[in-house]
């Protein structure tokens, strides 16, 4: 089932499967990308308990690796429901503990404010031991030509160093993309097929066509230190995303998820919050 809820400007449908956004239209046009040419079927999923192909190992015992994580696959219930937003919630079940031997609740909180999407999102351990876990983002973004006539602006200075990925398995190889340095990025086409895994002192960035002053979305990410950039081949889109954590590395052995990159570690009852915002334009 799919919802509907925003303001005069902002309207926005999201699918109770993964809680994706499928639908943002701002001044009736439409802005996440709509699978033009068949190539990706997404538009904005949400990413739990990792982003990228992590494996899973707890106490010893390595679980199946899935892509991003499981909540995607995931229905949610319905857990509020206003004029401006939406809430779903997501437990543990019997199929993500072939996964993830966690008891967990997930709820995402998506609220439209004028011309802004507050995003929240927030893991909850409810079992007896420690529990660790990140989230990702991944909306996409549609343009209106190549995606290279478009630049990414951060609100700092960054060296432009992606971390590379394997066009294998997409696990990090130890190699560095060097796309130079400064506030602005070109969106670099000819790599974008595979993603470009940045690690920011900025938590925001605005999206916006080559040399002009128009901007086309404002990204805010304060609870999110890597930034990745991909887009389906020969689209005019662009996925911009926030993550928490990093794919494992490329040739050596599955890690416990104790000791994984930008995990977090939850003891029973606590919770993990990350907010994500977005401002159309």
């Amino acid at each position: 089932m799919r919802y509907e809820f925003g303001s005069d400007v902002l309207r926005c449908t999201v699918d109770e499967r993964g809680a994706e956004l499928v639908s943002v239209r701002y001044c009736g046009k439409e802005r996440l990308w709509q699978n033009d040419n068949g190539e990706w079927d997404g538009h904005a999923p949400v990413l739990f308990p990792y982003g990228g192909n992590c494996a899973v190992k707890v106490d010893g015992k390595l679980y199946p690796e899935r892509k991003h994580g499981f909540l995607s696959f995931q229905t949610g219930a319905l857990h509020e429901k206003t004029d401006d937003s939406v809430t779903f919630v997501f437990r543990a079940n019997d199929e993500t503990k072939a996964y993830y031997p966690f008891d967990f609740s997930v709820f995402i909180t998506y609220l439209v404010v004028g011309n802004c999407l507050k995003v929240t999102y927030t893991a909850c351990n409810d079992g007896d031991r420690t529990m660790y876990a990140a989230f990702g983002c991944h909306e996409s973004y549609a343009l209106d030509e190549d995606v290279d006539e478009y630049e990414v602006v951060f609100e700092k200075n960054e060296n432009f160093l992606s971390l590379v990925a394997s066009q294998k398995n997409g696990k990090l190889t130890g190699e560095m993309l060097d796309l130079g340095e400064g506030k602005s990025l070109v969106l670099p086409k000819a790599i974008l097929n595979d993603s470009v895994i940045l690690k920011t002192n900025s938590r925001s960035v605005a999206l916006k066509k080559r040399g002009a002053d128009e901007i086309l979305a404002r990204i805010a990410y304060p609870d999110f230190e890597n930034l990745l950039l991909w887009h389906p081949k020969n689209s005019r889109s662009v996925c911009i995303e926030p993550w928490q954590n990093l794919p494992d590395d490329d040739g050596k052995p599955a890690q416990e998820l104790s000791k994984k990159r930008g995990l977090t570690a939850l003891e029973p009852g606590e919770k993990l919050v990350a907010r994500h915002e977005i401002v159309y334009f």
